[in-house]
């Protein structure tokens, strides 16, 4: 298994309810997080083993929330200070009603046996692949595509939230669920998609000043478009033919999509055309953040950050100190980002 399954197989690492660490300190550099998102004025991350950690301070200290699930936890999303959505393997869905401090949860779906048999566990699992790591456009089987297979256990890869009561999560497999409700229920969507063809959906956005227009990225160059906040979908001519992980709007103009071998489109046209931006690198590109002056800030693999001032048409790199892939980034209120990855969570004051 690569470089991340063997991080996944460390000892584990908790941090106490009660207690108050440092970003600094080993417990939180020895989990490896996957997505942050902000509830208020608090900074909620996600990751390994169903760890939940938030933060009061814009990074600077952080406690462990209390949650119900040891998978793997890939996204969150937060529509409020107080109700928020994490997801991850097994098409887990946990939510919280109090700001990220415990949470409860809502909807899961272990794997099938029909998804067992036509996968190799090691195969699907690979956690390059399903963390937004991998720089492997071979990796999936055009056979196995299609929607040919049982979702059964497909992991959510990530969460678009709206409101307390409606929240959209996209998965492995062209998976995709909603609830309306505040997560008392959720209702399998996925045959919603036009012309779906089964292939792995990691990113779920919105267009940013632009309430009602959301994107779904994937696989293979999938991207959709929906203009009424997700009850339909369109789906758009891609300018790239691999993976999209993550899509990145600083405004209702600016549209980025990003993912393997260093690919960086950008659209001005709300996704009816593109044009290639050079990244300057060739490993993948996770996520992107934007920051109070406008900056673009997008981040990837081998502790790549990518920074814009011109709202996206150019990029300027430099690499984390140590190169240790990043998997998520979050504008700070005072200045700077934080980081999640394969290093944990750290604050980055300065990203020019």
């Amino acid at each position: 298994m690569r470089y991340l399954v063997a991080l996944g197989l460390m000892a584990f690492f908790g941090v106490a309810q009660a207690e108050t660490v440092s970003a600094d300190d080993p417990l939180l550099r020895g989990t490896i997080y996957i997505d942050l998102a902000r509830a208020g004025d608090r900074v909620v991350a996600v990751g390994d083993r169903g760890h939940i950690i938030f933060s009061d301070d814009d990074g600077r200290t952080w406690r462990q929330g209390e949650t119900p699930s040891g998978v793997l936890l890939t996204a969150v999303c937060f529509a409020d200070a107080q109700h928020g959505w994490a997801v991850g393997h097994d098409a887990v869905v946990l939510g919280t009603r109090d700001g990220g401090q415990t949470w409860a949860l809502q909807y899961s779906d272990e794997l099938g046996e029909a998804v067992e048999d036509v996968i190799d566990d090691e195969e699907y699992y690979d956690d390059d692949d399903l963390y937004a790591y991998y720089d492997d456009d071979d990796f999936y089987d055009d056979d196995v595509g299609g929607g040919a297979v049982d979702t059964s256990g497909a992991p959510l890869l990530d969460v678009w939230c709206d409101s307390a009561d409606r929240a959209i999560a996209v998965g492995g497999y062209g998976y995709m669920v909603e609830t309306t409700d505040g997560g008392d229920t959720w209702t399998l969507r996925a045959g919603d998609l036009p012309d779906d063809e089964g292939w792995h959906l990691y990113a779920i956005a919105q267009l940013d000043g632009e309430a009602d227009t959301l994107f779904i990225a994937g696989e293979r160059g999938t991207l959709y478009r929906s203009r009424d906040r997700g009850r339909t979908w369109q789906r758009l001519e891609s300018p790239y033919h691999g993976t999209f992980f993550g899509i990145t709007s600083s405004d209702t103009r600016t549209l980025l999509v990003h993912g393997l071998q260093g690919n960086v489109w950008l659209s001005r046209d709300r996704g009816d055309s593109w044009r290639r931006v050079a990244s300057g690198v060739r490993t993948g590109v996770n996520s992107g953040t934007v920051l109070a002056d406008g900056t673009i800030v997008l981040v990837g693999n081998a502790g790549a950050i990518m920074t814009s001032r011109d709202q996206g048409s150019m990029l300027s790199l430099r690499f984390l100190p140590g190169r240790q892939t990043i998997s998520s980034v979050l504008a700070r209120r005072e200045g700077g980002v934080i980081t999640a990855g394969a290093g944990g969570v750290r604050v980055l004051e300065d990203v020019r």
